[in-house]
């Protein structure tokens, strides 16, 4: 059996297009429809191709796996599925006129060997990369990447060009420009509002239940909405349908577990994770007098159930659920402190899925999705405290209609019902916010295939607000044009709009606070326009560029200025509003895929600039996440086994370099006089917002891993060791001025040292 690169899959495609021309004149009454997936698991496979040669017919199949090919002529014809890293299926079958057939194809998992060194590819990745701006990511590689403590996906995604964060303490996304509420992040249809742990150090995904990750870092399709800039989709998996499995790890910061199986003709999948920090930090509570309380702990837990009501029928139910908790009790004579912080996300996803005819694909879901973020501080009796609650309720009604071999149309409505609430409490300070508004979105979209060469990807995405009565119309497209085998032009672009604001600390993520715009101020717009080229030689090296342009209307910002001893209670008295900005790039991306040595290389030369009437006197200045140059580069070096049952070591690496963030440095002190007790008081001058830069930052992590089978061939095991910042560079994380004291220097706070862990994950 053959295993096709993906080189070679789109000479394929585009030599069975070219077939076609020859028959477009005859009667096709016939239709093959069915799923296509994996007979390991049973797991479905996305973006699969399945093709007629024979009369140049060839479709994709969605992200159910399901798959149509309409105008069949009759006959005898061979049918055959391809999926990168899985064995060419082949089957014949005799169509008839008027006559829909259903074939479902169970593609067997190959590997294959350069070099004596395993390839892994990833087939989902291969067919959105014809997309402009599109990442997918194989769990595999995530999982291989050195991290802090275990394998994450967010800090990996940070990995790639036009991707940033603010700090080592921060697992928010900036891409391309844009702050962490520009990017919506969605788990199994429902947006997480905060899908981090321990203030940023992980995210809230369990790497061991992930099935598919899709990473838009721009002009994303219309079936998507709510953020101005990119859009993470991930999916967990289904379950097992074949066998019984668990996989799970253990580290030095927590463990996780997750196992699955079969469920009649359907499956099943539960997966959590723990911390066990807390055991360290009872140590010292009680080495301490000063120390009342100290505890930490976050969790998560995961679960899906999908059901096969019937061969056109699949109701799959999942949930998700995740808090962190931090107490802090401190303690000197007669002087108290205590702080306490809880936030996390509940979501829960129900989806109907029908075939209600061989071209006629339908999906109904309903979501309901809680965050929220509870802060409470009480200095020596001062008490202060921020409440933070959104609700989702969401109906969508979504189909994709194969029209023919040339045309999928895709629609869908969707209906939130949100609930916001948030308040400050400080003395005689009051913030309250709340408001219950509804959001109504429609889109279409049309993937044609226009040439044997050309496909485009035509959108619009409509959305109501029912705070201020907003009715916008959101226009998307992508193009994607084949220059020759192996090299790919690229355009994509639209109009993308935000109703909701975060309000947040850049250094770290922990507590985020959302809140809705309501009809006092308008909601944030973005139009995108990308454009690139990439080239793939072979199925093994990969090189791309992309530039990127983004202008920002409508934009706000926390008003900081604002009086504390008054009660504010809509949008425009907590926000500085009317701002604009825009931010443009150039990314250059590497990537090998096979041999000994895998990884990429990527490069990014980027502007970002922000203006508001109310700040700065008008005149534009860099965000603090502005990053002029971006450098990042990762790899896995497999050394041969010195036998077959030895196992196989493997070094891992990451290094990250990007110039130092943009600060607001003091231009000048002065000194004013209490007019109580005529004491000099000092003051700080600050310069023009964000003008300063701290140093330029840049790290390097190393891992070296080794795989292991244990009890016979029964288990599949891993042990690594792993260092952050291996050469502990002291990298800035801000700069603190003593207004009171002008004779002390500005102190510099730094990120994180090197920290070394160790782990073990496990499969059977």
């Amino acid at each position: 059996m053959a295993v096709y690169s993906a080189s070679s899959r789109h000479a394929i495609l585009v030599a069975i297009a070219l077939m076609a021309l020859p028959v477009s004149g005859q009667t096709r009454l016939a239709t093959l429809s069915g799923f296509v997936s994996s007979r390991a698991d049973g797991e479905r496979l996305p973006y699969a191709t399945v093709a007629l040669a024979e009369h140049g017919l060839a479709t994709q199949s969605n992200s159910e796996g399901y798959y149509a090919i309409t105008g069949i002529p009759s006959g005898l014809q061979e049918v055959t599925g391809f999926y990168v890293g899985h064995s060419v299926y082949r089957d014949t079958v005799t169509f008839e006129p008027g006559r829909d057939v259903r074939l479902d194809l169970d593609l067997e998992r190959q590997t294959t060997r350069m070099n004596e060194v395993l390839v892994e590819a990833d087939a989902a990745a291969d067919e959105l990369r014809q997309l402009t701006s599109v990442v997918a990511i194989p769990m595999q590689s995530v999982k291989r990447m050195p991290a802090m403590g275990e394998p994450d996906l967010l800090r990996s995604l940070q990995l790639l060009p036009g991707v940033q964060t603010a700090s080592d303490l921060s697992s928010g996304l900036y891409v391309r420009g844009g702050g962490p509420d520009q990017t919506a992040i969605f788990l199994d249809q429902v947006r997480l509002y905060n899908p981090s742990h321990a203030f940023g150090f992980f995210s809230t995904f369990n790497p061991d239940a992930i099935k598919d990750v899709t990473f838009y870092k721009g002009a994303y399709p219309a079936r998507y909405g709510g953020s101005l800039g990119a859009v993470l989709d991930v999916q967990n998996r289904d379950g097992n349908r074949r066998d019984f499995s668990t996989s799970g790890g253990v580290s030095m910061i927590s463990s996780r577990l997750m196992t699955e199986g079969p469920l009649g003709d359907g499956s099943w999948m539960i997966a959590g994770r723990r911390t066990y920090i807390d055991p360290v930090l009872n140590l010292i509570r009680g080495s301490s007098d000063e120390f009342d309380g100290l505890g930490y702990h976050f969790f998560d837990l995961n679960g899906k159930v999908n059901t096969q009501l019937t061969p056109n029928d699949n109701l799959m139910i999942s949930a998700y659920g995740g808090d962190d908790n931090l107490n802090v009790a401190l303690s000197e004579g007669t002087d108290s402190l205590s702080f306490n912080m809880i936030w996390g996300n509940r979501a829960l996803t129900g989806r109907w899925t029908h075939v209600f005819s061989p071209e006629l694909f339908g999906r109904l879901i309903a979501v309901y999705s809680k965050y929220q973020s509870d802060i409470s501080v009480n200095i020596f009796g001062a008490p202060r405290a921020i409440r933070n609650r959104v609700r989702e309720i969401t109906l969508k009604g979504d189909a994709d209609y194969f029209t023919s071999s040339d045309h999928t149309i895709r629609s869908g409505v969707d209906l939130t019902f949100f609930r916001f609430d948030y308040g400050v409490r400080f003395d005689q300070y009051r913030d309250n916010l709340s408001t219950d508004p509804f959001l109504l979105s429609a889109f279409v979209q049309d993937e044609w295939q226009v040439s044997a060469l050309t496909e485009t990807r035509l959108g619009i995405r409509t959305n109501y607000y029912e705070e201020g009565k907003r009715f916008v119309i959101n226009p998307r497209f992508s193009l994607s044009h084949l220059l020759q085998d192996g090299l790919r032009a690229k355009l994509g672009g639209g109009s993308y709009q935000q109703f909701l604001q975060l309000v947040s600390q850049e250094g770290f993520s922990g507590g985020d606070v959302w809140v809705p715009l309501d009809k006092t101020v308008e909601p944030g717009r973005s139009w995108q326009i990308v454009s690139g080229i990439e080239w793939e030689p072979s199925g093994v090296y990969r090189l791309s560029a992309e530039a990127y342009m983004t202008d920002l209307a409508n934009l706000v910002v926390l008003d900081e200025e604002a009086e504390e001893n008054t009660q504010r209670g809509n949008s425009e008295d907590v926000f500085k509003t009317g701002g604009d900005g825009y931010a443009t790039g150039l990314e250059l991306f590497a990537e090998k895929r096979g041999g000994k040595l895998t990884g990429w290389l990527g490069y990014t030369l980027g502007w970002t600039r922000r203006t508001f009437a109310e700040v700065d006197e008008g005149r534009s200045f860099p965000p603090k996440y502005d990053r002029r140059h971006d450098v990042s580069m990762t790899g896995i070096y497999r050394f041969k086994p010195v036998c077959d049952t030895c196992g196989r070591w493997s070094f891992n690496f990451n290094f990250v370099y990007g110039t130092g963030q943009a600060f607001t440095p003091a231009a000048a002190r002065y000194t004013l006089r209490d007019p109580a007790t005529d004491e000099p008081i000092d003051r700080l001058l600050g310069a023009r917002r964000n003008t300063g830069r701290l140093l330029p930052y840049h790290r390097l992590d190393v891992g070296l891993r080794r795989t292991l089978k244990l009890f016979g061939e029964g288990v599949d095991a891993e042990v690594y060791l792993q260092f952050f910042n291996f050469y502990n560079r002291r990298n800035e994380w801000f700069v603190e001025y003593d207004p009171e004291d002008s004779s002390k220097k500005p102190k510099v706070a730094h990120m994180l040292p090197v920290l070394p862990t160790f782990g073990f994950d496990f499969r059977f």
